[in-house]
Order: structure tokens, then sequence, then C-alpha cells
């Protein structure tokens, strides 16, 4: 019997394959890539009513660890919750990591790039995916300032940045979300899949959120330039 999982890493290579040119092999909760040397791993969705949490990971089976992404979807939006779970790590998560070995493939053309420097003062590459918004209301003008110009995740990668020394064998990846429900105020920071919202203290305190609510997340990946 084709399982949830099944039906979403069916469509993930399809989509890789005939859409933009990236050779892809579905095998159960896997979708392998292998001219890039990657690979994608789908778990089983996890419902919360009407709101859905997705599971995937990406990355180098070569590395310690995948990056792990919980995507989320909500029934009355648009579409499936599975479906717009999805397609926002589709946009905003995947092209991060085929940027690291495909950087001209049309799918990462999103992606922002900078030079940097480590803690080592070696030469690194800031890889930045668009911000993932959910608001409802209307956030004073300076919040979309922000988001479009030093988003709270660029925050947290300088601060990296300025601790860490940048490993050839694998990269350093992050997110961060914020958000506001009512008096409930949402933080989180995520590195290489360890929760640090505590080693940020502040890291989205430029947000004025007014009298909005919802919630922004984006993800960074660091490596060491090459």
């Amino acid at each position: 019997m084709t399982t949830e999982v099944d039906k979403i890493t069916q469509l993930i290579a399809a989509m890789l394959s005939e859409s933009h040119g990236i050779a892809a092999f579905q095998r159960g909760d896997t979708v392998e890539l292998p001219e890039l040397s990657l690979v994608v791993r789908v778990s089983e969705p996890i419902w919360h009513g009407n709101l859905v949490q997705l599971p995937i990971g990406i990355g180098d089976p070569a590395w310690s660890a995948l990056a792990w992404d919980q995507a989320v979807g909500v029934a009355g939006e648009d579409g499936h919750p599975l479906a717009q779970a999805l397609m926002a790590w589709v946009h905003h998560v995947l092209p991060l990591f085929i940027a690291l070995r495909a950087p001209s493939n049309p799918l990462v053309s999103s992606i922002f790039r900078l030079g940097a420097t480590d803690a080592a003062g070696q030469h690194a590459d800031l890889l930045a995916a668009p911000v993932m918004m959910r608001v409802v209301g209307e956030p004073p003008e300076s919040f979309q300032q922000v988001l479009a110009n030093d988003p709270p995740s660029l925050l947290v990668a300088e601060r990296l940045l300025g601790d860490v020394r940048l490993s050839e064998e694998q990269p350093l990846w992050l997110y961060t979300m914020s958000g506001k429900a009512g008096d409930q105020v949402i933080r989180e920071v995520t590195v290489n899949n360890a929760l640090a919202t505590d080693d940020f203290p502040g890291f989205d305190a430029v947000l004025d959120w007014g009298d909005a609510s919802g919630t922004v997340k984006s993800w960074v990946v660091l490596r060491k330039h090459v």
C-alpha cells in the first residue's frame, strides 16, 4: 500500500527530475540525488488538529546528520495542509542545499549569497533562503524592512561566524523562528538540528509585530569557501 510518505517522496523525485533537470530516484521514504551526492528523507507527518508538521531532512550521506526541518501546513489556507508544508520546504529549504552542489541551477535563483570569514579567519560562504512568513494583521512598516534587509537568521549567522571554525567535511545549517500569538511569544534557534535559542538572546529583538500575529522563519547555511 502506498503511504503518505511514499506519495511525498514520489512527488519530490518527479518535481526535481522533470521540472529542474536533477536526477532523482525515489526509494521508500528517501529520494536519492546521486549527481549531487545528496539524499532527501521524509518521516511520517504529525497532525495537530488542523495543523500538520512534515519532517523532511536533506544532506550528504557522508555528513554526521541530515539537515531536518519541520515544515508546517494549516487547514483553511490554500491547498491541502501536507501540500502546503511540502511546498514551503521546496521554496525555503531545498534550494539552499541544491546551491551547495549545483549553484547555477535555476532552482537556487532565490538564494542570497555573501562572502564572510569564520572565527579562524577562513573564507566562508553564507547562503540564505527567503523568509517564510505567516502573518495576520498589519505589522509596522519597519517589520518588513527588517525581514528584507537583516532578518534574525542573519544576525544568528553573523554571531556563529565569530565563534566557530567551519569544517571542510560538512556545512553548518541553522534556522530561526519568531512569532506572536496574542500574549504568547515564539522564539526558536536551531543549529545543526540542535535547539540553541538560549545561546542567542535578543536575536529577534528588532522585530516589531505591533498588533499583528503570526510566524516568520528563515534558514541559513554556512560553509568553508572552496
